[in-house]
């Protein structure tokens, strides 16, 4: 965070950039035990927000330091025969632990493993709207959770078999680009339940020429150095008393999935909530420290992030409703919101959405802002031609979530000595 303060980017963006691009580091070579199974740190991290919210420039700076400490990028449009390629080539010797007590390599054994980010600053162009029936969206649910060999059916051979796949991935998107990969009836399935989902508005400040100099690259070799440390850590990470304690405390407190959240479609989300969790715990304690401890911080941290990532899932999914005007709402609300003393008549209104809407659609869409408490319509001047007309102003300006998001304390916590 240090490193990218001088940027336009979002906090949002920098932050799941970086927990993303430090999952990948740990290769597969740290794990949480839950006895049947285990957890991995790999995390599936989305940035999603408007045209010139510089997503881009938040996972390209990410990426860069990736690249920098050795880690495999996976960037070309994906297809399955692409990927079980390059999870091929990345395939190469590992030391996995094998205990809870593993500390040298004469307690571990020599294993194939296949680490892979996947990368693409625009998911539209990596994914494509065919994802799903192709196949490609099962295949990365599959991996996602990290299993001990893959085994995949291709045209040319009768299956292919990757051992110990690990599958991070980052990339960026319009909520309209998502809306075109991810179908509506998808939203809240398999795949996007075990996505984190990372909402943003737009640019945090105006930066007209970034700042570079010695700090900069001093911070920029520093952090190629942890980032390659962290690919040595091997092992199985353990909680601390009071790290098992503040886990215990919050899943036997948390609300069951259907009762979290309203929006039916985040159920999925909620119930690899303590996945997810843990994975993030591990991220920062790794981010942190060497001893593959979790701790009360990183319970803590790890709760906090996830809820400042929650409470923009509502602008990530606003436009994915059942009716086809639900993206059109989101629009005609924006324009009332950002205009000018707050006040837009019909008329305007009609100009600015001649394009994608007949003045009857329109009508419709107002009647939802209107019924749904989020705008109010009166009768009065048009703020440019003085004329009298129907003008709106917003009622409720959290009618979309669209609020500049807090920063977790796990990023302005100072570390002790």
């Amino acid at each position: 965070m240090e490193f990218t303060r001088e940027t336009e980017s979002p906090d949002a963006y920098h932050f799941w950039t970086a927990a993303s691009i430090i999952s990948a580091a740990t290769k597969r070579q740290v794990f949480f035990q839950m006895n049947q199974f285990q957890i991995y740190p790999n995390l599936y991290v989305i940035l999603v927000g408007p045209s010139g919210a510089r997503k881009s420039i938040a996972t390209g700076i990410g990426i860069d330091l990736a690249v920098a400490a050795g880690l495999r990028k996976f960037s070309d449009k994906i297809t399955g025969a692409a990927l079980i390629k390059d999870l091929s080539n990345a395939t190469e010797k590992r030391i996995e632990a094998t205990s809870s007590t593993t500390k040298t390599t004469n307690e571990a054994t020599i294993q194939l493993c296949s680490p892979i980010i996947i990368y693409s600053s625009e998911l539209g162009v990596f994914m494509g709207p065919d994802a799903y029936g192709s196949g490609v969206i099962a295949d990365l649910t599959d991996l996602y959770d990290c299993p001990k060999k893959w085994e995949k059916k291709t045209i040319s051979r009768d299956s292919e078999t990757i051992i110990a796949p690990y599958v991070t991935m980052l990339a960026a998107t319009t909520p309209q680009t998502l809306k075109d990969c991810i179908p509506t009836s998808a939203v809240g399935q398999g795949f996007t339940s075990r996505i984190l989902f990372i909402w943003a508005g737009g640019r945090r400040k105006r930066v007209p020429i970034p700042p570079w100099g010695v700090e900069y690259e001093s911070l920029k070799k520093l952090l190629i150095k942890d980032l390659a440390s962290i690919g040595n850590l091997r092992g199985t990470f353990r909680f601390t008393p009071g790290g098992f304690d503040a886990y215990q405390k919050y899943y036997l407190s948390a609300p069951e999935p259907e009762d979290e959240f309203e929006d039916e479609r985040l159920r999925g989300y909620a119930s690899r909530k303590s996945v997810h969790l843990l994975k993030l715990a591990m991220v920062l304690s790794v981010a942190d420290r060497d001893d593959l401890e979790i701790t009360p911080k990183e319970i803590e941290g790890g709760l906090d992030a996830l809820k400042w990532m929650e409470s923009g899932l509502p602008s990530v999914f606003a436009g994915h409703g059942g009716a086809a005007t639900s993206q059109d709402v989101v629009r005609v609300f924006q324009q009332i919101l950002h205009a000018r003393n707050g006040v837009i008549s019909q008329q305007e209104l009609t100009k600015r959405n001649y394009s994608h809407l007949s003045s009857t659609e329109l009508g419709m869409v107002l009647e939802t802002l209107k019924q749904g408490g989020g705008i109010l319509e009166v009768v009065g001047k048009d703020p440019k031609t003085s004329k009298p007309g129907l003008i709106y102003k917003i009622l409720d300006s959290q009618f979309i979530q669209n609020i500049q998001l807090k920063s977790p304390k796990i990023m302005t916590t100072e570390t002790e000595d």
